[in-house]
């Protein structure tokens, strides 16, 4: 039965190829149609027949290399991504065969007109297929291995993630029942690992789902996130990765300050008049100054002094003391919850990034006395202070106020470690999707900042909470 449904899905994917080429083909020929009124001139359209069959040739590269006929955990948002990339190359591959072909007669105007004809059939017919595949895999059956069944918090996480979808059979089984895991395993369609499964264990179970193709979720060591990005070697003719140095290089350094002066000065002239206002309301609803000031830890374990819009009564820790903040935090004002939750609060950390202390993107800048407490508890946690302080990143964009901070520790080392500019820019612009879409920012739970607040104490089960 599975040589069947194996055949079946390659089928499948042909016939989905075949008609992505047919869809391809006839948006030229709509646009050649609409272009000439439907009567395209013979030596108009004889440079795109000369062209054609090279360019469904290119169409099948770009269409494997972009992942289009996958349609596992994609969005609505992810499959037109990819058609995109493809419609992109596609234009720039049939504008230069025209060119080699000297097909010199290709209209300029069907050159515009295709790729809008092509987002707009190919999206709809891939969007079609991502609402069958969906409806044809609603049934799972999913495994959660964890070294202790007795917290609940994993289990509570995996539930979020698959809300929407339909799972016939749900195990949850600890490292007390590795038999039953190995037993049971091969009838999983999903398996998922938390962070604290011994090695040789997770090794022995990764090796197992690989052979039957199913899918595995693992929450990652920390050490093991250094894996990503390491360069294949061969030592005479052993295979090797070769992990390479944490942190930024001398030109990566410069360009990436270079963009920080620039986006900040033009961010700070835009943004400035928001910012007077907001000063002013702030110091109208309130006792106060309106901006506040406090110490931070940047790159080398540098303190200096990041400025925000204060959202807090004056001298909310005098009882209290030093406390990291939770959802609903009584010392914020309702003025201050409203900039939180549109994060105008960050804005004057612009003035940070002109001077220097902070970058646009990176790790989230701590408090001293915090970063002394992660420090003993996560001996890796000064890795990330091998770049400086951001106003936002990974953990603040897919973090919340129960994330610990060994998990946010794996987001600031993922940043580092997958650097780009290009990957500043998609942040950036990540980011403010994030703050435009209702109840997306700083998403919360019951237990907001518990973990946060004691990291000695939940080192252990830190990890069970990572999935």
């Amino acid at each position: 039965m599975t040589g069947f449904f194996m055949k079946l899905k390659r089928t499948y994917k042909l016939v989905i190829v075949i008609a992505d080429l047919l869809i391809i083909y006839l948006s030229y020929v709509a646009a050649f149609y609409l272009k000439f009124k439907g009567s395209p001139p013979d030596y108009n359209y004889s440079s795109f027949t000369n062209a054609a069959p090279y360019i469904l040739v290119a169409s099948i590269i770009y269409i494997d290399m972009n992942k289009v006929l996958s349609f596992y955990r994609k969005s609505v948002y992810d499959v037109l991504k990819s058609l995109v990339y493809v419609i992109c190359l596609l234009c720039i591959t049939t504008i230069s065969i025209t060119y080699m072909l000297q097909g010199f007669s290709f209209p300029r105007t069907v050159l515009i007109m295709v790729p809008f004809i092509q987002f707009v059939l190919l999206g709809l017919f891939h969007v079609f297929l991502l609402y069958i595949s969906r409806r044809l895999s609603v049934h799972k059956k999913v495994m959660i291995i964890c070294k202790s069944s007795v917290s609940n918090v994993i289990v509570e996480k995996i539930n979020t993630f698959l809300k929407n979808e339909e799972v016939d059979k749900r195990l949850i089984l600890d490292l007390s029942q590795e038999k039953v895991i190995m037993k049971r395993l091969k009838d999983m369609d999903e398996v998922y690992i938390s962070s604290d499964i011994p090695a040789e264990l997770k090794a022995e179970i990764i090796n197992r789902c690989m052979g039957r193709k199913q899918v595995i979720y693992m929450v990652p060591e920390v050490f093991e996130i250094s894996l990503v990005n390491s360069k294949l070697v061969q030592l005479e003719d052993t295979p090797a990765f070769m992990v390479g140095v944490l942190g930024l290089t001398t030109e990566q350094v410069f360009f990436k300050r270079v963009f920080d002066v620039l986006v900040s000065i033009v961010g700070l002239a835009v943004l400035s008049p928001l910012m007077l206002i907001t000063a002013l309301l702030i110091k109208v609803t309130s006792k106060g100054p309106a901006i506040y000031k406090q110490e931070r830890i940047t790159k080398g374990n540098k303190a200096f002094n990041v400025y925000k819009f204060r959202t807090m009564y004056q001298d909310a820790e005098s009882l209290t003391g030093p406390v990291l903040s939770i959802e609903k935090d009584p010392r914020v004002t309702w003025m201050g919850r409203i900039l939180r939750k549109t994060r105008i609060d960050e804005l004057p950390q612009l003035f940070n990034v002109l001077y220097g202390s902070m970058s646009l993107v990176g790790p989230r800048p701590e408090r001293t006395c915090f970063v002394e407490q992660f420090s003993q508890d996560l001996p890796e946690y000064n890795h990330r202070f091998i770049v400086k302080a951001g106003i936002t990143g990974y953990a603040q964009i897919y973090g919340n106020y129960s994330t610990t901070p060994e998990d946010k520790l794996r987001y600031d080392l993922m940043y580092i470690r997958n650097y780009s500019l290009l990957l500043d820019i998609k942040l950036i612009f990540k980011t403010m999707s994030v703050l435009f879409t209702p109840g997306s920012v700083y998403k919360s739970n019951k237990d907001s900042a518990r973990s946060s607040r004691n990291p000695k104490k939940d080192r252990s089960t830190a990890s069970k909470q990572a999935v």
